[in-house]
């Protein structure tokens, strides 16, 4: 049903003049009224049916460039999957029409771009990338609305939207902290971008909170079983894991596979030893254990809210913009207090059931797509 600002009125208890003011900023209104009148617009609908109002008058088509390292077929596509599903959701809900393509060996064709962005008549591009820095070439001379997902251009000539991996892997830490942990052990690989910003965030946390790190599993790559090989060899050869009482994996599917070998080794959890992932992608979150959601499927909000302003101004003269969008912590039942600890600190642990939202904001941005925190550079 078609929402008007009569409909806002009556709900908010106003004149329509008031709410016509208020939603086209042409008076002053008192921030007690101009509040009521907004949450009235939200709640009714009015302010999403007016956002994909604006958006069909901007955009009707996206053209969607996948580097060509953008699988989303296998185990560990996931993170690509979520990715992809989510923009093509947010598209839907915007009625927007989606054209694919692939980039090849060397690059991005720009020409072939251009011409399809023409033929579709989209004046938007969406690079897709697996998390690393892109070197997109005349692709961002060629005058397209262009915006990264999951990825930068090297020289920071695009605007890109990318997820908060490093302080993803501080959020863990804090949680790990608050439930009294003060040694905890790091599961991470040396490959993947995504996983190297984790991995200096782990390092950063951990001087910032006052933590011991005790010696790091490296495991082959980021997999379950690379994850259940690397604890297992740790337990096998020492039979233990240097006095550490959690261990802090960058990925669920390594917190998967730590959370195998400690059950083969007679460990339990979080009695013994506490485990926390990082990824909150519902497709591989093992049941009941507490992660880091760091909002793959989000993603598209911010970078297509991008998209829109870019369009919108012409020749906007501004700088790129980079948002690091969110992390939200997500309590289980792998992690609990140290084991023997007379007491444990309140704010984290097994007992709390509820997710936590760490929340940061510098500078502006889309209202409803932060999880935690839009940075801008």
């Amino acid at each position: 049903m078609k929402v008007g600002v009569r409909d806002i009125a009556r709900e908010a208890g106003v004149a329509v003049s008031t709410v016509s003011h208020v939603l086209n900023g042409t008076a002053s209104i008192s921030r007690e009224v101009r509040d009521r009148v907004l949450a009235a617009a939200r709640e009714l609908g009015y302010l999403d049916q007016r956002r994909a109002k604006a958006t069909i008058a901007t955009m009707e088509r996206v053209v969607v460039a996948l580097s060509r390292d953008f699988e989303t077929t296998g185990d560990a596509a996931f993170r690509n999957r979520a990715l992809l599903q989510g923009l093509k959701q947010e598209c839907e809900r915007r009625s927007l029409k989606i054209t694919t393509c692939m980039s090849g060996d060397a690059g991005f064709d720009v020409g072939k771009l251009e011409e399809m962005a023409r033929a579709e008549k989209a004046r938007g591009v969406i690079v897709m990338s697996s998390g690393g820095r892109l070197d997109l070439g005349g692709l961002v001379k060629s005058g397209l609305s262009l915006v990264i997902m999951n990825g930068e251009e090297q020289l920071r000539r695009a605007d890109a939207v990318v997820p908060a991996n490093a302080f993803a892997a501080g959020a863990a830490l804090r949680y790990l902290a608050d439930a009294g942990h003060s040694r905890v052990l790091m599961l991470g690989t040396t490959c993947r971008d995504h996983l190297a910003a984790r991995r200096a965030g782990f390092a950063e946390a951990i001087e910032t909170l006052g933590l011991t790190a005790a010696e790091a599993l490296v495991a082959s790559d980021d997999s379950v079983e690379a994850g259940e090989a690397a604890v297992a060899l740790r337990l096998s050869e020492t039979g233990g894991l240097d006095g550490a009482t959690a261990i802090s994996c960058l990925s669920d599917p390594l917190a998967e596979g730590a959370l195998k070998a400690l059950a083969a080794a007679g460990l339990k959890v979080p009695a013994d030893i506490s485990v926390i992932g990082c990824d909150g992608v519902r497709e591989t979150q093992p049941a009941e254990l507490a992660t880091v959601r760091l909002g793959y499927d989000d993603l598209a909000r911010s970078a297509l809210a991008i998209m829109e302003s870019r369009l919108m101004v012409p020749k906007p003269v501004r700088s790129c913009i980079l948002v690091e969008f969110g992390a939200e912590l997500i309590s289980g039942a792998t992690v609990g207090p140290p084991p023997n600890a007379p007491t444990r600190r309140s704010g984290g642990g097994a007992a709390s059931t509820d997710s936590t939202r760490y929340r940061r904001s510098v500078g502006g941005g889309e209202p409803d797509a932060g999880l935690v925190f839009n940075r801008f550079h």
